[in-house]
């Protein structure tokens, strides 16, 4: 059996995946433990020294990329979960690392799963020459997002820097996006559009209706729930089903 851990900070991600590796891949493969946070999963490998890890690529507080470069040796096999676009789909085929898109397919489980199983009986693992090309071409790529994005309003397009944003703020079907200079978009997109846009620079949802930029905040205070206070000095609670992922998100720049 091939000793596997699930690791997705989105607990739907976690269920679902799990459930079509018991459905579609029950003879080949044991599901030992599952996490929705980054840190608590790179414990979890450590402990258990699984055969492999299903990895999401956007988690916050810590890639799944930076989550495998922190192992030396991988002496374990990774499948990646991403819903990134075709650029980074592109970097996948060539670095030829295992990788399923989002929203997962019990056939392409079955396929990633053999692939792995091929892998280990043949005591193949370039993963660490594998990892690095990737990196390569990652960092070399177009990404659409990079440091700008196109703020889509009723008459116009505004692109403007994404450091340059503090927190973004639902409202119904539209976005209020605050700027550092102390100006506020109107945007016709859904926060949720706004997150899967940002989340891979920095921006972490702390509340249904709130997205902030994790460099723009001047304080977290504990009490009372827990709020952040933002460069502006805006204050925003941070959810308590958020609170935990909040606090790993930010874990690596707290001393």
């Amino acid at each position: 059996m091939i000793r596997t851990i699930i690791v997705d900070d989105e607990p739907s991600a976690v269920n679902v995946l799990a459930l079509l590796l018991k459905r579609k891949c029950k003879e080949d493969v044991d599901v030992i433990a599952t996490s929705t946070s980054p840190l608590e999963g790179r414990t979890l490998i450590e402990q258990h020294k699984p055969d492999l890890v299903f990895l999401d690529i956007e988690m916050p507080g810590m890639t799944g990329v930076d989550l495998l470069r922190s192992f030396i040796n991988p002496g374990f096999r990774v499948i990646f979960v991403t819903a990134y676009d075709a650029y980074a789909v592109e970097a996948f085929r060539l670095s030829a690392l295992d990788y399923l898109l989002k929203p997962v397919e019990g056939d392409d489980v079955m396929k990633a799963v053999q692939k792995i199983k091929t892998d280990i009986n043949r005591n193949e693992n370039t993963i660490s020459s594998q990892l690095h090309q990737l990196e390569k071409l990652l960092m070399h790529s177009n990404h659409p997002s990079g440091s700008r994005i196109g703020i889509g309003m009723a008459d116009k397009i505004v692109f403007i820097n994404i450091p340059d944003i503090i927190y973004c703020e639902a409202n119904g079907a539209y976005t209020h996006v605050y700027l550092k200079d102390g100006q506020k978009m109107v945007a016709s997109k859904s926060l949720g559009d706004f997150e899967a846009q940002l989340v891979s620079n920095k921006f972490f949802r702390i509340h249904h209706s709130s997205l902030i930029n994790l460099n723009r905040i001047k304080e977290f205070q504990r009490h009372d729930g827990g709020y952040v206070i933002l460069e502006n000095g805006k204050q925003l609670e941070v959810s308590q089903r958020k609170r935990k992922d909040f606090l790993d998100a930010i874990h690596d720049i707290v001393v």
